[in-house]
């Protein structure tokens, strides 16, 4: 059986969301490292071994898309579970990218157990 890394990378730039998602996470025992900065986030990435990357796409400096192409043009990065948190409505194609670079979507609002058991998932797959 796999071992579950509870380390888990949140990168969101706005604060509100940022507080609730760590409180969530951090309540049901996961340990939660933030960067409000995209493009800290690939960086931050390979110093630290991650079970999970919780992502925004809409965010200023790089998108969530071009942290999500960066990561997996890192050979230590290629297989690291990423959940995608969007408040947008994604088109085809966004959905279609995402699934080719094995990113998971959540829609904000989310449900609060909803999010604990997708987190819960993918990091013990």
């Amino acid at each position: 059986m796999k071992e579950v890394t509870k380390k888990v990378l949140l990168v969101e730039d706005e604060p509100d969301i940022t507080y609730v998602v760590e409180f969530i996470l951090s309540t049901a025992g996961f340990e939660i490292r933030k960067v409000n900065d995209s493009t800290m986030a690939i960086s931050e990435m390979l110093a630290d071994g991650y079970g999970l990357v919780v992502l925004d796409l809409m965010m200023p400096g790089m998108s969530g898309f071009e942290v999500l192409t960066a990561l997996r043009q890192e050979e230590k990065l290629k297989e690291l579970p990423v959940l995608i948190l969007s408040s947008r409505q994604l088109n085809h194609e966004e959905t279609a990218f995402l699934a080719s670079k094995k990113a998971d979507v959540m829609a904000k609002p989310f449900e609060p157990h909803r999010l604990i058991e997708k987190v819960r998932e993918m990091v013990a797959d």
